[in-house]
């Protein structure tokens, strides 16, 4: 009774819910036997409403008593119980919020000491732990940044747990997107803890980055490299450890979320609890064995320099950390990691480019005949100028990449892995973009000094570079075209489709083209048939051919990335979305070119570290090199830009180099902008993903 009012008056606001139910939590609190198994959560639920009143009212005397029940559940609690984590960490949040209110050096070490000890009880879902070692750390960053960065780098470290194959995936993404950023800020305070060298701070740096994004593509692609390698080799254990984990994370009964607004209910009874402490024993001595057999000993670890390094013998791969305690960008050569700082690369101060920018980018495509589209374009190339000089220009000047390679010289390749906000904007377009150069014009652009692909995880980019094997010998190519779309306005029409797969079909080898057919003119409806592009269709195809091309609208899912879709003919009843790519099976994919909006986009922010998009799907999906967008592409220009994109990867014979995916795309898009070099929202879009 007591937590339903406490949801109400989450809901309507009205007090009187609130005292009541702070009245009912006592009764509950001292009709329970002391002895009895409930006891302690009746104590909790009782503390966690008295906080709430505190935040309303700001009455001191209601905070004490929230602590002094959270203490109570702590003390009657076993501290091997599973639910011991949970308390703790209600307790540490409340001694935190005195802290805060009055300053009290006490309550700040005493809210410490809480959640490091919730995130230390092994019996206790992940995520609880996660969530303890980050508020601790927290606490810590501006007084013992060595012990801060210890409590964040273990958080991290259990972040694979905490989001279980067994949770549906939108329940997944829920978990994450509550510990949005964890891995930017412990890789931060790894680099502030000045009492290791600097190498070896890089190194820890980039490893918890790594260890830290993409995890859901990352799972259920199952690309995630160390439980792929174990299945491969030693599937007994892989499966052990499979199950073990998911088993542990479930969440007890009695599980409480660290928000108010959560219900909550009745402790679990000691048969559950000893039931998580033997599989929390069993996970541990199973990952000892599993770390003690040859090429395994850093499984569930993050990566070590020397595993990172071995990718980047082709190229850098310059990884982003825009955070709020420091910025940087994590240089990794097949030398090691280094480090470029970045001081004027701030959250606050990317959010508001982020958003001029893609404000600017609808500007320059508003129909409007009044409309400045001009101001809006000189906006964006602001903007570019902008990230060129806070941190693309500064990552390439410290690779050496300071000018142009010289005619008949091989053009460097950078792979750039960005997440967080920077996956917001086109990091290969930075640069100051003018009409005219002058005589002692130095290459300030990207696209003047390397070519650029993108990844989301070092280790997806060794996932990708697994499928570049040789095509098989006689290759094929999957034309899909949707010239208009059923159930969109005005049929969603596409003028220039219809010439982008006419094109593509007379330079690509064995062209496969599903295609929409106009409505008809009585019904309104397409035609179908084998040739019309549905799912169904598409995936039957897409396992047996090298190349898959989309010329169609996209669509990039406001707060469900998992759901961003490519709009096929049945996209209203059975969609081609990120997670229906999971179980496609691509042995011989070689190339897929999203000709479509916003296919790298993800506009969820909480699950921005997980680089859940279209490009990212198909990549992890098997097809080594993806050709995407990363917003509303022009209808014209895209044919246009797919073309010559072709043009230079086939020869007269159809041939096809895919290993050259990404210099066609820098080729093609550095010629249209030097044709129109103050429009860049017509050709910056365009990126390559892959190896």
């Amino acid at each position: 009774l007591g937590l339903a009012l406490r949801t109400r008056f989450e809901r309507s606001g009205a007090v009187a819910d609130l005292d009541e139910a702070i009245d009912v939590a006592r009764q509950a609190v001292d009709t329970t036997p002391t002895d009895h198994p409930d006891h302690a959560g009746m104590l909790s639920n009782l503390g966690l409403a008295l906080r709430t009143r505190f935040k309303r009212s700001g009455a001191v005397a209601d905070l004490d008593a929230a602590i002094d029940a959270g203490r109570q559940a702590v003390e009657t609690t076993p501290t091997d119980h599973p639910d011991h984590a949970l308390y703790l960490s209600i307790l540490g949040v409340a001694l935190r919020t005195r802290f805060e209110r009055s300053g009290a050096v006490a309550d700040l070490d005493a809210a410490v000491q809480a959640l490091v000890m919730a995130s230390e009880v092994g019996s206790a879902a992940p995520s609880v732990r996660v969530w303890a070692g980050r508020a601790a750390g927290g606490l810590l960053a501006s007084s013992d940044l060595g012990r801060a960065a210890g409590l964040l780098e273990g958080a991290v470290r259990l972040l694979p747990e905490v989001a279980p194959r067994g949770l549906d995936r939108p329940d997944q993404q829920e978990l994450l997107g509550r510990l949005a950023g964890l891995a930017g800020d412990a890789a931060a305070l790894a680099l502030a803890d000045l009492s290791a060298p600097m190498d070896e701070r890089a190194g820890r740096a980039l490893g918890l980055l790594e260890s830290g994004r993409a995890l859901l593509l990352a799972q259920v692609m199952a690309t995630r490299g160390d439980l792929t390698d174990l299945h491969a080799s030693h599937p007994h254990l892989a499966e052990q450890f499979t199950e073990l984990r998911d088993l542990l994370d479930q969440p007890p009964s009695s599980s409480i979320w660290f928000t108010s607004t959560d219900a909550g209910s009745a402790p679990v009874q000691d048969r559950e609890a000893r039931d998580r402490r033997r599989v929390a024993a069993e996970l541990g001595v199973l990952l000892e064995q599993i770390r003690s057999l040859e090429g395994f000993t850093s499984f569930a670890l993050p990566p070590t320099v020397e595993e990172l390094c071995g990718q980047a013998g082709p190229g850098p791969v310059v990884t982003f950390n825009v955070n709020a305690y420091r910025s940087d960008a994590l240089l990794l050569t097949d030398q090691g990691v280094t480090v470029v700082a970045l001081p004027d690369l701030t959250p606050a101060l990317v959010v508001d480019h982020i958003n001029a920018f893609h404000q600017a980018l609808a500007d320059s495509g508003d129909p409007d005949p009044d409309a400045d589209r001009g101001a809006a374009q000189r906006r964006v190339r602001e903007i570019l100028a902008w990230l060129w000089d806070t941190a693309v220009g500064p990552a390439l000047d410290a690779l050496d990449y300071k000018k142009s390679p010289a005619d008949g010289q091989e053009w460097p390749r950078v792979w750039w892995a960005s997440g967080g906000l920077l996956s917001l904007l086109p990091l290969h377009a930075a640069g100051h973009h003018t009409s005219r150069r002058d005589p002692g014009y130095r290459a300030r652009t990207a696209l003047d000094r390397v070519v650029s692909s993108y990844t989301p995880t070092i280790g997806a980019l060794g996932y990708a570079r697994q499928h570049t094997t040789a095509p098989p010998a006689q290759a094929q190519t999957l034309i899909v075209a949707m010239p208009t779309t059923p159930g969109l306005q005005h049929q969603g029409r596409l003028s220039e489709v219809a010439r982008e797969a006419t094109q593509l079909q007379a330079r690509l080898p064995h062209p496969i083209l599903l295609t929409e057919t106009e409505p008809d003119a009585d019904t309104g409806s397409a035609g179908k048939g084998d040739q019309t592009p549905t799912r169904t269709a598409v995936f039957t195809h897409l396992t047996e051919v090298t190349i898959a091309h989309f010329a169609c609208h996209g669509s990039s899912h406001p707060t469900d990335p998992s759901q961003s879709l490519l709009l096929l003919h049945d996209w209203q009843q059975d969609p081609l979305t990120v997670a229906s790519l999971a179980p496609v099976n691509l042995d011989h994919a070689r190339l897929a070119y999203l000709s479509a909006c916003s296919t790298t986009l993800t506009r969820s922010q909480q699950l921005l570290d997980e680089s859940i998009h279209l490009t990212a799907a198909f990549q992890l999906a098997g097809f080594p090199h993806v050709i995407g967008t990363l917003w509303k592409i022009n209808d014209k220009y895209a044919a246009d830009i797919a073309d010559s994109f072709y043009a230079r990867l086939t020869d007269s014979e159809k041939h096809v180099d895919t290993s050259r995916a990404a210099h066609a795309l820098h080729d093609t898009i550095r010629s249209l902008r030097d044709q129109l070099p103050l429009t860049p929202s017509l050709w910056a879009a365009h990126l390559h993903a892959g190896a």
